[in-house]
This record gives C-alpha cells, structure tokens and sequence, in this order.
C-alpha cells in the first residue's frame, strides 16, 4: 500500500548549479537548485525573492549557470548560504567571461552557459527567471564524440527533503531505444 504524503514536492534530487551576475558592477554567484528546462534552449530559474542575485539579473538581463563538480561542494555550498549583501562573493571563484556583459562564469566549473533573461515571472515568493542560453563552454576532458558525458563532469545533486547533495548513479539504458523491447 502507498503513503499518501500530502503535496510533497517529489523531484529531488536536482542538479545544483552556480549562477553568476554582477550587482552593483561586483561579481556574485548564488547556489541554485530549482532550475527547469523549458525548451531545448530555454531554462528556468526559481529564486527567492530576497536573494541579493536576482537584484544583478534584473539590472543586467543576463546571468551565467555553472555545474559544479563534486570537488567544489565546499565553495558551492558556501556561495549558497551567505548573502551577497553581507558577503563579498567576488573571489570564491576564478571567473571569466564570454560575450555577455554581466554574466560572469566560473573558471573551473566543467560546464557553463552564458544566458541571457527573456522574462520573469513575478510569483508569491520567487522570481521565475527565464533564461534563453547564448553559449555553452565546456572542458574539453569531458566530451565523449563531441558531447557531455555527465560521469565526467561529476555534477552535484541537491535533496531538499533530507538536505544532502547526492552524486550521480551510472547510465543504466539508452533512451528512445530501450523501450523498443516492451511487448504486449
């Protein structure tokens, strides 16, 4: 028999990702987790309304998602649970950035995307960011055939209910193929 547990959120784990902006011309990044994707090149990024980040976003209309690997929990968790207003965030990080203004990115982070805001949307206690994905740079020492092959990256995964952060399993099956052992 199953538990009926009320309106629990059941989508945990999540990728945990580092987003960067500027406020008031200073680097800051913010550790995120409620991050959708909408579309292939559309994402979405649910940030409490206080966070000193989204003040740099809606100022620049550009923001930058990093992955951190699992070596970096330390100063990922870090730049999640100190505010910008209190904290200067500016040298967590080595940054860099690409062609957007506004969007600083993490040196060392396995992947990161410079991305640019097509809408907001003002919920009760989040901002909604949506994100449209300039460009997407990645180490090299982590693409198999031209792609991301996640094992390498070794991203973050983020459990609200027990507040842990998980590592990533193997790949079991090859999607859109697998199912095509069901029979009736």
């Amino acid at each position: 028999m199953k538990k009926n547990l009320g309106p629990v959120n059941a989508l945990y784990p999540m990728p945990v990702v580092l987003v960067g902006t500027e406020v008031d011309g200073k680097v800051n990044y913010m550790n995120v987790a409620h991050v959708g994707i909408i579309d292939m090149n559309t994402i979405s990024l649910s940030m409490g309304k206080p966070h000193h980040t989204n003040k740099g976003i809606k100022e620049n209309k550009t923001l930058s998602i990093n992955f951190p690997s699992e070596d970096m929990v330390i100063e990922a968790d870090y730049v999640g649970i100190v505010s910008g207003t209190r904290v200067d965030k500016s040298q967590v990080f080595e940054s860099f950035y690409g062609e957007l203004k506004g969007a600083p990115m993490i040196k060392n982070a396995p992947i990161t995307m410079e991305c640019e805001v097509v809408d907001i949307l003002d919920m009760p206690n989040h901002d909604v960011f949506l994100v449209r994905t300039k460009n997407t740079y990645c180490d090299e020492h982590i693409l198999v055939d031209g792609k991301i092959d996640m094992a390498k990256v070794k991203p973050m995964l983020f459990d609200m209910p027990q507040r842990k952060y998980w590592k990533l399993g193997e790949a079991f099956a090859s999607c859109w193929s697998i199912g095509n052992k069901y029979k009736k």
